[in-house]
Order: C-alpha cells, then sequence, then structure tokens
C-alpha cells in the first residue's frame, strides 16, 4: 500500500441470496439498544454475512474444501483477516475454527483434507520480514508452504508428531511439516507454484500435490515421515478415488492450452483412463460423488460442475450440474440465485449424494458463498461472507438496494436484525468488461447515485487515490455495473500495463465515449494539472470534489450521452482556496441543495494522529459556491492525543444525511467506555451532539477502519436513518437504523 502526503488527500466535484441464518447469541439483543449516555435507542445489524461476527462468522474467501461422507465441511484459505480461514460445518451451521492460521508467521493456505483421525490442513509460514527467528519459521527471506495436522475431533488442537515444527511463540507445538522451502514472493508475484495445491488422506497415507517441484508426495498419516514421491508434471488439486486410485489435475504447459486429469497407480505411474478439456474449460476442484462418478468444477466461462462416468474403463461426459453461465448465465446476467455459481473453487459429496459447492468471485476479497444441494438438485443450505473492506450504500431512488464493490443486496425492513438482507446481484462481468477498474484497482467503498432518473454506480479504493464510474442498462446487461469512467490523480504503475493508452504523466479522466465499456485510445482527458487532485468523490448531482494542495476543486456533471456515459467538463471546473479555519483540508462533503460544503482536517495541535484518518476539526460553510462562503459552524471533535499507529481513536470520515452528520471512528474512546469502531452523530443546523452507534454490544469486536470512507449514511423517504460503517475483520458491513 502506497503512503501518500497529506496534502492531496480529498477530492470534490461541483454540482452546477439467501440472507442465512443470524447468530442466536446476538440477534435477540440486536434490537432497538438503548445508549445507556445519551438515551439514544437504535438498530444494530448488518448485512454480507450469515452470522453476526460476535463469535461467528462465515470466512471472508474460500480456496478449497474437503467434504467427509457424514456431510461435515472442512474449509481453507490463504486470508481471513479475522482468522477464520479453516472453518468447520455441519448442516449449514458453522461448528469450529481451527485458528492459529493468522499471525505469528502462519496463515492459512489452498488445500484441505481429513481422515477419521486428523484435519491436514495446507498453511504458509513465514518470519515476518526477519522479525521471527526460531525453529518455527523459516530463515529470512524464505517461506514454507507445509501441512499443519489437527485432531479430527478438535480442529483447533494440534495433533503433535516427530520432527514437527511449533516451538517458540504462540504456534500449535510440534505439529507442523514444511513440504516446500522457497524464496519469499516479491510484490505482485503469484504463490501458485510455492504453494501445495492440493491434499487428499486415506486412514494410513497423506497425498501432496507440489507444483514447485513437479511432485505428488506420499506420507505415512501416524509419523508424517515420507514413504513415496512421484513425478507429475504440473500437478494441482488432487482427489481419491473409491477403488483408491489417486486423479490429479495437470495444469497446461502453455496459456492457450488445455487441463488434463491423470490417474495414478498404487506405484504413482500414469494409468487409463485420463481426461483432456476443452480450451475454455479452468477446472478448480474435483471430487468423486456416492457413485463413482467424477465431479469437476469448472471456473471458465460455463462456471458450472462438469460430470464424468468411469465405468467402463473410459470417462464419458455424463451431463453438468449448475446453470450454464452460472451467475452470469440467462435469464438475467449476474443474479444471483441457486445453481448459479460465481467460481466455483471447492466440490465436495456426502454419503447421501449431497453436493457441497464453495464459490468465491470476487475482485478484492469478500466472496465465499457456500451451499449444499440434496441428489435432486434442490438448495439444503446455504451460507455466505460476501463483504471485505467494504462500505455499501442505499440506492436513493428504491429504499431497499444496497450496493458495495461488486455486490448488490435487498433490504426487508421488517425482518429482525441480521435477516433484512438478502443477495441480489453481482455486478462485475470480466468477460464482458475486462477493462473494469475493479478487475486492476483493488475497489472497497462506494457511493451510489440517482441522476436525472440514472444511476450511477461511484467506486474507489482504500486510499482514494482512484473514482470509478459505472453505469446500469437492466435489459442487454441485468446486474452487472458497465465501465463508464475512470478518474486517476496520476500516472499508473503496473506490471500489466493496465489501463492501456493512458497519458504519460499527470491526472486524467477516461471516459467510455463509445459505450463499449472498453478502454479506447482515444477516451482520455487531461485533468490539467500535475496529480490530478486528491480522493475524488461524487457529490448528489453527479460532479467530482477533490482537495489539492492548500485548495478545493470541482469538476461539473455536464449531461449523458445517448449511451448514457455521464459526461464532465473539465474545462468548467472551479477552484477554491483552503478554508482559514484549517490548516490542512483532508475531507470535503458539498451538499448542492443547500449550497453548504462540509471539511474536516487539521489545525494546530488538534491533527490526525495516523496518516489515514481525517483530522479532528470539522467545519460547515453556506453559500459556498458564491466564492465568499459564511463560515456556518467549527468543531473539535473527540479524539485521544498522543496515539500512534492504526489503532489510534479519532475521527477516520464523515457523511451527511438529512439534519445529521456521521462521524466513524477508528476505534473506541476508552473515556467514553467504548473499544471498536463506532459512529458519533451531530446536528447539521449546528453541530450540536445527539449520540453514538456502538455496535459492539450486538456485534463483539468490528474491526479497525480501515478504507478513508469508512460511513455512509441515508434518509429513507420514511424518515428512517440508515447508516453503514465497515468491518474490517468479519466478512461483513455493520448497517444502523435509527428513526428521530
Amino acid at each position: 500500500m502506497r503512503i501518500f502526503s497529506s496534502t492531496v488527500l480529498a477530492l470534490c466535484v461541483w454540482a452546477a441470496a439467501s440472507a442465512g441464518a443470524a447468530d442466536s447469541r446476538t440477534s435477540s439483543s440486536a434490537v432497538a439498544a438503548p445508549d445507556g449516555r445519551v438515551g439514544l435507542t437504535y438498530t444494530t445489524s448488518w448485512i454480507g454475512n450469515s452470522f453476526s461476527g460476535k463469535s461467528q462468522w462465515v470466512l471472508q474467501d474460500v480456496a478449497n474444501l474437503y467434504v467427509d461422507a457424514d456431510g461435515t465441511v472442512f474449509t481453507n484459505v490463504p486470508w481471513d483477516e479475522a482468522g477464520g480461514n479453516v472453518q468447520e460445518y455441519r448442516d449449514g451451521k458453522l461448528i469450529a475454527m481451527a485458528r492459529h492460521t493468522h499471525g505469528w508467521g502462519y496463515e492459512g493456505g489452498e488445500a484441505v483434507a481429513a481422515n477419521a483421525k486428523y484435519l491436514f490442513v495446507e498453511q504458509t509460514v513465514g518470519n515476518e520480514g526477519g522479525g521471527l527467528k526460531g525453529s518455527s519459521w523459516p530463515a529470512k527471506g524464505f517461506t514454507w508452504s507445509g501441512v499443519s495436522r489437527r485432531l479430527r475431533g478438535d480442529i483447533s488442537r494440534g495433533a503433535p508428531f516427530e520432527g514437527g515444527r511449533g516451538k517458540e511463540g504462540a504456534v500449535l507445538p510440534g505439529s507442523f511439516l514444511p513440504v516446500i522451502e522457497a524464496p519469499e514472493a516479491k510484490r505482485g508475484e503469484g504463490r501458485a507454484r510455492a504453494t501445495i495445491r492440493g491434499l487428499a488422506a486415506t486412514a494410513d497415507r497423506l497425498f501432496v500435490s507440489s507444483p514447485f517441484d513437479d511432485t505428488v508426495k506420499v506420507y505415512d498419516t501416524e509419523t508424517m515421515r515420507p514413504v513415496a514421491q512421484w513425478k507429475v508434471e504440473r500437478p494441482d488439486r488432487i482427489s481419491l478415488a473409491p477403488d483408491g486410485r489417486l486423479w490429479v489435475l495437470q495444469r497446461p504447459a502453455r496459456d492457450g492450452e488445455s487441463w488434463r486429469v491423470l490417474c495414478l497407480g498404487a506405484d504413482g505411474q500414469p494409468l487409463p483412463p485420463q481426461i483432456e478439456f476443452e480450451r475454455g474449460v479452468s477446472p478448480s476442484a474435483m471430487c468423486f460423488d456416492r457413485t463413482g462418478r467424477l465431479l469437476v468444477a469448472d471456473s471458465g466461462p460455463d462456471q458450472d460442475i462438469k460430470i464424468y462416468d468411469l465405468t467402463g474403463g473410459r470417462p464419458k461426459a455424463a451431463g453438468t450440474f449448475g446453470v450454464r453461465g452460472g451467475i452470469f448465465g440467462e435469464p438475467v446476467r449476474g443474479r444471483a440465485g441457486e445453481r448459479r455459481f460465481n467460481r466455483p473453487r471447492g466440490i465436495g459429496a456426502d454419503a447421501r449424494g449431497n453436493v457441497y459447492v464453495a464459490s468465491s468471485g470476487s475482485v478484492a476479497g469478500g466472496s465465499t458463498v457456500l451451499e449444499c444441494y440434496a441428489p435432486d438438485g434442490k438448495l439444503v443450505w446455504r451460507v455466505t461472507g460476501l463483504t471485505f473492506v467494504d462500505l455499501a450504500d442505499l440506492d436513493p431512488a428504491s429504499d431497499v438496494d444496497i450496493y458495495t464493490k461488486e455486490e448488490h443486496f435487498t433490504l426487508d425492513y421488517a425482518k429482525a436484525p441480521g435477516h433484512e438482507w438478502s443477495y441480489r446481484g453481482y455486478t462485475v462481468d470480466a468477460l464482458r468488461y475486462p477493462d473494469d477498474p475493479r478487475l486492476h484497482l483493488a475497489p472497497t467503498h462506494v457511493w451510489v447515485r440517482q441522476i436525472e432518473g440514472r444511476k450511477l454506480l461511484f467506486v474507489s479504493d482504500m486510499t482514494g487515490e482512484f473514482l470509478h464510474v459505472y453505469r446500469f442498462n437492466e435489459p442487454t446487461d441485468g446486474e452487472i455495473a458497465i465501465p463508464s469512467a475512470l478518474f486517476a490523480r496520476r500516472h499508473i504503475q503496473r506490471a500489466d500495463g493496465y489501463p492501456p493508452h493512458q497519458p504519460a504523466a499527470g491526472g486524467w479522466l477516461w471516459r467510455d465515449a463509445n459505450g463499449n465499456g472498453r478502454i479506447d485510445a482515444d477516451e482520455y482527458t487531461a485533468m490539467g494539472d500535475k496529480d490530478g487532485g486528491g480522493m475524488p468523490e461524487p457529490d448528489e448531482r453527479g460532479s467530482i470534489w477533490s482537495i489539492g494542495k492548500g485548495t478545493i476543486r470541482c469538476v461539473p456533471l455536464s449531461g449523458f450521452d445517448t449511451n448514457g456515459v455521464p459526461s464532465w467538463d473539465v474545462s468548467k471546473a472551479r477552484q477554491w482556496q483552503k478554508p482559514a479555519e484549517l490548516d490542512e483540508v483532508r475531507r470535503v462533503r458539498y451538499l448542492p441543495a443547500q449550497d453548504l460544503m462540509l471539511v474536516g482536517g487539521n489545525r494546530g495541535d488538534d491533527h490526525n494522529q495516523h496518516w489515514k484518518p481525517m483530522g479532528p476539526v470539522l467545519c460547515a460553510y453556506d453559500q459556498w459556491s458564491t466564492g465568499h462562503p459564511a463560515l456556518r459552524w467549527k468543531s473539535v471533535l473527540p479524539y485521544e492525543k498522543g496515539a500512534r499507529g492504526h489503532e489510534s481513536a479519532e475521527p477516520i470520515s464523515f457523511d451527511v444525511a438529512g439534519d445529521y452528520v456521521f462521524v466513524a471512528y477508528t476505534r473506541g474512546l476508552a473515556r467514553e467506555g467504548m473499544k471498536y469502531a463506532f459512529v458519533k452523530m451531530y446536528r447539521l443546523s449546528d453541530v450540536g451532539f445527539v449520540g453514538d452507534f456502538v455496535p459492539e454490544r450486538e456485534l463483539g469486536e468490528v474491526g479497525l477502519l480501515d478504507l478513508v470512507e469508512s460511513v455512509r449514511a441515508n434518509r429513507r423517504s420514511n424518515g428512517e436513518y440508515v447508516v453503514f460503517l465497515e468491518d474490517d475483520a468479519k466478512a461483513k458491513v455493520v448497517m444502523f437504523r435509527w428513526k428521530p
């Protein structure tokens, strides 16, 4: 992550599925909770995760799963912010988490398997830049990919073995087997070849797929000592057939060639039959069902499960499971629903004939859909963890439609907290729109605007460097948000050359002039200064505001073309000098209907304690557009002085809705009895304090706020306020509801 000078953080533009079961231990207390200090009554809820996060949450992404004959499901993924990488499910309920998968150099991984006695988890182990020393970790400059052996009856406990690593530090003693030692990946490099890709286990043998040295390694499950090593070119996922033979997915030797499935004998030698997939098929997981058929998850354009009958000595295609095209299939592109998979990453089957599919289609994390289907194809259960470093916004035209960087949710306000939301659609289509900035620029937070009867989605990133703009056309694209514009404050340096055709230097605007959703060479406009302004954001009329060096600038929205693509007139941009009440401006919010500007930043000793937050001084100015703004009020918001680091307790961002200002805090103020992130509310008229929205009673720990825009507020048509707060830990977005 790049750290930017505080003089360039802000922006301005002129306005001329199944919701899943809530955690029963929290839902009963999550109704209209009164704040003891101010008497404020509100409801705390959340969207995007089947569980509240207080004690349980669905992991934010999923890389692989294993399903036992009794229907027990185990997951694994390299990264889950709160350490829920390895989870155990049964009948749609979260039974246990393995832990020791997030910290002290030990993370999750790409593979998982089990037998009746042990759970085997692939983990990547590093040394935190050389800071961790001892036998528990590799030497500085190297990483391990290996196997953590856990007790099947309690996956949080290690199952030590002679020679197992894990001694110094808060690690599981003697339970880790390094399999691959490789140099640390450099920034931007992939990790696939230096990572175990597959695990499979019997009562006495553990099989490990290692593309790093083109082998499948075999270990004794009790001693964890090697018993064989088979040469297999480019091995990937592996699965054991009912007859004991090992099947191996084999990656193509070159781009454009086809994947294959190999069948290995007891000596590791290839046996017939083998499968060669058609080009375009991208197998991501496989398993055998109770009848011995091979099921292969395809994360290519088909987004379905390929089924192969292996009787008769030669594999035969025996159909597919799932809607062809998955979530991008007919009748509505991007519409979530049963059997509409989105990048299936894991597949399993139990003895009853149920099939389990884990999907993880995401542009920047937060994507888990874990489903169980009966033999007749009907959905049995589903759990989801669909958001991560996300902020949501409410469509002002509907009151019930919520958008994040990639998801569309709908709300039913009559339902209990945690049950209000449903997963409606996925708005990113990499096949149709490969130039979509969300695929390349790590998106996080959003604004939804209704302008001239058109819905626009504005998307930015963690530090507010870029602003993407999207339009919708349901008859042609369903749920998909069509790339329409991109504001950048500088030339983008990326190894893949994205975006194509960009100017060599300076800030710029790309606008989709021909409406094809692709970035073409003649569609750029220079922004007229060195850095293009900082942290762009839209007002309610679609104009873009930004902060420069001592200035606030606005580029007006000028209209829409015949394709519905919005336009901005850079030649009519206006610029204001920084208000005298602030030494530095770090956030702005303009309300065009009132000609009111709110500005947040620093003054003297009252300044941000960590580089990302907004600063504690907040001012409001009337008659902003006249060039002679009048100060309505100035306030130094509460914060903890002298704090350092990311956990500083101070305002990080604010939003305005109706008659109130909502301020997000990175961490709780100890003197006010709060530990975790929360929201303060003030009257817009005179900055009088109204109350706090504190989620920790109902939701437990809310992760550190990690976005320069961490709160979004909306007033519904019935006068109720809906406020969204980022949760950087438990794969959800916090939602508050309050009615004056």
